[in-house]
Formats: structure tokens, C-alpha cells, sequence
């Protein structure tokens, strides 16, 4: 598809996407249920992989019952952009150099570097009923161990195949072959939903993780990839009903989007050719039609909750791992950058309290996800010398001004061919600016705020000096700061 393909396809798209917004208009009445006696309130929190911020956009059903119903949280961020330390932070409230997962695999990180005897399902297994549907962390083995805490543990195992999957179910595996990934992990949820609200006594934590738009088997005759034999663009697989349903998608052709000069940069890459960009255009597209997958699950545990009479006592969280480069700064496709795509994550909230519309504009990250779930339920969390580092975000939801100058740290971890060697990067964002320092000893400046893309590296540049060494400063305070040192 060519840069003109793209432009002149957008009609189509916009069409597309007003049709299916009319379509969600209709169709996300709830059904009546008597209302369940007001208790302590359940949680959800809904994880999906590899998805970045503007992927949501054509999620409509997910941005009606959980974004328009609570918070939208316009500066969220995944502080270290990878699947496992991220995942590790999400369930811990730590920052990655804290909890010590730093890469997806051995030895840096993976399953094995994951010390799971404090995370979320301990501290709530007392006093909540507690559940875990789909991917956990890389390298999850051996497949029969259940990490402490969790009463039901449906963990998908690796590899990703979207029509072949094995789930660990309390430490027996289970095989669903040639059912959709996705909707194995939507029913599963669903059922503890039903399961657990069938027997109000006792409140559910549910933490549910979707695979989507992550890349994963099976290979398909349009994936960019078989197409041009190479192995840059790899998709997700898509649902039958859903194949083409963005067949008419553009990229997002933004000013970063094969930026014209990156002369600036630290990593100078050639400019993405025409049938890069056409490659791109399809990996989006399937991105986008493997999460209608799970903007239909999302419906269904809505509608779940509603049945039961506990969606108004019930927090639903939305959030991603990490974002995906898809052609910024001519980077073909990836993560573990500290460029905005790649750090960047939806975040969206609905619950108790929280009034439909709301947006908050404060700087956040994975690490809050944990103590606002402590929040939520009420319950204190971490025992002995473990802290937390981040936040209970409900207070920052009615007050815009609290927190708002709080920075967020983001950061990859060493090269995992030198573990004992220095991180890749260390970065600051702050409302304004991005402060960046890479283990080369080049550094990056941002004026986020001014410049949205990052097109312009303002470290070099003089006028900028006092800034740049402010934000050394900080980063140095907050480069491994722990627990309320972090805020």
C-alpha cells in the first residue's frame, strides 16, 4: 500500500468505524438485574499485550463500558516497555529495578527471576476470592506449579497460537485445539465471574490476560512476513468472523512516522521502503482486528457483572504491558524504546465513585496498578521490607492537581549477552519533558509538551543546558528510588 493508498483509504475507514460505532450505540444496554447488596467491591483487571495506545480506538465496546463509564488516563506509561518486567510490575507495584525482572528469558528475567511469594493474590487471598485467566509470564514453567495466593489458575502456555492452545488449569493442563485463543480465555473468565457472584459472601480479585494483539501462529496467507519472506512484521492471529474487517485501515502516518531526519537520534536506521509500508499497514490492520476479539470478551464480562447485579460494585481496570512501534522514527516494529509508542499503554478505569467522563491528565505508570487495587479493596498489602513504588490512583482521579508533578522512571535493563553490564536506558518523563540516557553515554531530550513526537533531540542543543542537567538531577534521584521515595 503506498503513502497515497493510505491517505485516499481513509474515507473508507472512517466510514467503517462510524458503522460500527452505530453498532455499539445498540448494542451495550446491559441487562436489568436486581442490584446485589452493596459489600466490599470486586476487581477486574483487564491486561492485554503488545498494545499501544491508540489501538483502543477501534475498540469501541471497551471505550463505552470501562473509559466512558470511568477514567480515561491521558499520560500512562509502561515503565519498563517489555512483557515480563512489566507484568512483574503490574502485580507487584514495583519498578523493575526493585523486583528484578529485567528481560523476558533467562537470565535476566522470565518466569524464573520472578519472586511471586508477595504480589497482588497474596495480599488479597485472606479476604478475597481470587482468579488468574491467560498469560502469565514467559518461560511459566513447570506448567503445574500455581503461584501462591490464586484460587483458580487458568494459565495459557507458551508458544502463542491462536488456534492451538494449552492452559494450565490449577496445575493439570488442558488442551483446546482449534478453538480461538481469546475466546478460551474470555469464557474461562466469564465463568469465574459466574462462579464467584453466584456465592456473594466473599468479594473476587480477577486478573485477566489476553494475549491480543501480541504476534502468535498460526501463519496466514496474508501475513506480511509469508508475503515478503522475512521476519520483521509478525501478526497476531485473527479471528475467522474478523479477518478483513480493517482491510481499508491506514496507518497512522504521523510526523514521526519514517521521520525524514533522525540525524538526531542515537539509532539512525534507513527509511522504511513502499512495501515496508505497505507490511506495516497489514501488521496494524491485523493488530486491530485480533482486539475486536477481546473488545467482545470485554462486552461479555460486563455483561457477566450486570447479571449478577455487581457491576456497580465491581472496578474494571483496562490496561496494556507495554506499546509497539509500528514505523516511528523508523523503527519497522518492536518495543523496549523509550519513544512514546513504545512506553505509552491505555489505561482505563470504571467503579465505585468514579463518574463517567472522567480524564485524568497526571503521569502514571504500571507500578500504580497494584496499590490501586490495595485501594480499591482497602486492604493494606505488602508485608515486612517489601515497598511499593507507586500510588493508589483513585485519589488523583477526583483531584487533577495532586500528584501532578510526580515523574514516571522508565527503563530497560542490560543487554542480556552482558547481564552483569549497565541498563540500555534510563529516562525520566515528567509533564513536560523526556529525559533520556543510554549505557553508549548518548542522551535524548524531549520537549514533550512542545513536541509530542520527539522529532527534535534538544540535548545537544545549548539553550537547553540547564534544562538537560535538571532533569540529570531528577533522574539521578529517581533513577532507583524505592517505595515513597518514588513519588
Amino acid at each position: 500500500m503506498t503513502r497515497l493508498h493510505i491517505r485516499d483509504s481513509r474515507a473508507r475507514a472512517a466510514l467503517r468505524l462510524l458503522a460500527l460505532s452505530a453498532l455499539v450505540a445498540t448494542s451495550v444496554a446491559l441487562p436489568s438485574a436486581p442490584a446485589a447488596a452493596a459489600g466490599p467491591p470486586n476487581v477486574v483487571v483487564v491486561l492485554i499485550d503488545d498494545a499501544r495506545m491508540d489501538d483502543v480506538d477501534t475498540m469501541p465496546l471497551t471505550r463505552s463500558l470501562i473509559g466512558d463509564a470511568g477514567a480515561t488516563f491521558e499520560n500512562s506509561y509502561a515503565p519498563f516497555p517489555l512483557c515480563c518486567p512489566s507484568r512483574a510490575t503490574l502485580l507487584t507495584g514495583q519498578y523493575a529495578h526493585n523486583h528484578g525482572v529485567l528481560d523476558n528469558v533467562a537470565p535476566l528475567g522470565g518466569f524464573a527471576a520472578f519472586d511471586d511469594s508477595q504480589t497482588l493474590a497474596t495480599w488479597l487471598d485472606e479476604d478475597y476470592a481470587t482468579g488468574y485467566v491467560g498469560k502469565y509470564l514467559n518461560e511459566y514453567q513447570p506448567a503445574r506449579y500455581v503461584p501462591p495466593g490464586w484460587d483458580t489458575w487458568k494459565a495459557a502456555l507458551a508458544p502463542i497460537h491462536y488456534l492451538d492452545t494449552d492452559v494450565s488449569v490449577n496445575g493439570k493442563i488442558r488442551s483446546f485445539e482449534g478453538q480461538y485463543r481469546t475466546n478460551v480465555m474470555a469464557n474461562m473468565a466469564v465463568q469465574f465471574i459466574r462462579t464467584e457472584t453466584a456465592d456473594p459472601s466473599e468479594p473476587f480479585f480477577l486478573f485477566t490476560s489476553f494475549d491480543a494483539p501480541h504476534s502468535g501462529r498460526p501463519v496466514e496467507p496474508d501475513d506480511p512476513n509469508k508475503i515478503y519472506d522475512t521476519q520483521e512484521f509478525p501478526t497476531p492471529g485473527v479471528l475467522g468472523k474478523y479477518r478483513d474487517r480493517f482491510d481499508d485501515l491506514p496507518l497512522d502516518v504521523g510526523p514521526a512516522f519514517n521521520e525524514a531526519d533522525v540525524s538526531d537520534k542515537p539509532v539512525q536506521l534507513a527509511p522504511l521502503e513502499p512495501w515496508e509500508i505497505d507490511a506495516l499497514t497489514e501488521v496494524n490492520q491485523q493488530r486491530r482486528e485480533a482486539l475486536l476479539s477481546v473488545d467482545d470478551a470485554v462486552r461479555r464480562m460486563v455483561d457477566e457483572l450486570a447479571r449478577a447485579g455487581e457491576l456497580d460494585n465491581t472496578y474494571l481496570i483496562f490496561t496494556s504491558d507495554n506499546g509497539y512501534m509500528l514505523g516511528e522514527h523508523r523503527f519497522r516494529t518492536g518495543k523496549n524504546l523509550p519513544y512514546e509508542p513504545s512506553v505509552a499503554v491505555p489505561l482505563l478505569i470504571r467503579g465505585p465513585g468514579i463518574a463517567p467522563g472522567t480524564v485524568v491528565p497526571q503521569t502514571v505508570g504500571g507500578h500504580d496498578v497494584a496499590p490501586t487495587v490495595l485501594g480499591m479493596t482497602g486492604l493494606s498489602g505488602a508485608s515486612g521490607d517489601f515497598v511499593i513504588d507507586g500510588l493508589d490512583l483513585l485519589p488523583l482521579i477526583d483531584d487533577p492537581a495532586l500528584h501532578a508533578r510526580r515523574p514516571v522512571v522508565l527503563e530497560v535493563g542490560p543487554n542480556p549477552t552482558a547481564p552483569e553490564g549497565p541498563y540500555r536506558f534510563h529516562a525520566i518523563r515528567t509533564p513536560e519533558w523526556k529525559y533520556v540516557e543510554r549505557s553508549t553515554g548518548r542522551t535524548e531530550l524531549y520537549d514533550v509538551a512542545g513536541d509530542p513526537y520527539e522529532l527534535e533531540n534538544l540535548s545537544r542543543a545549548p539553550e537547553y543546558d540547564q534544562i538537560r542537567a535538571d532533569l540529570a538531577v531528577l533522574l539521578k534521584e529517581y533513577r532507583f528510588c524505592a517505595g515513597s521515595d518514588c513519588w
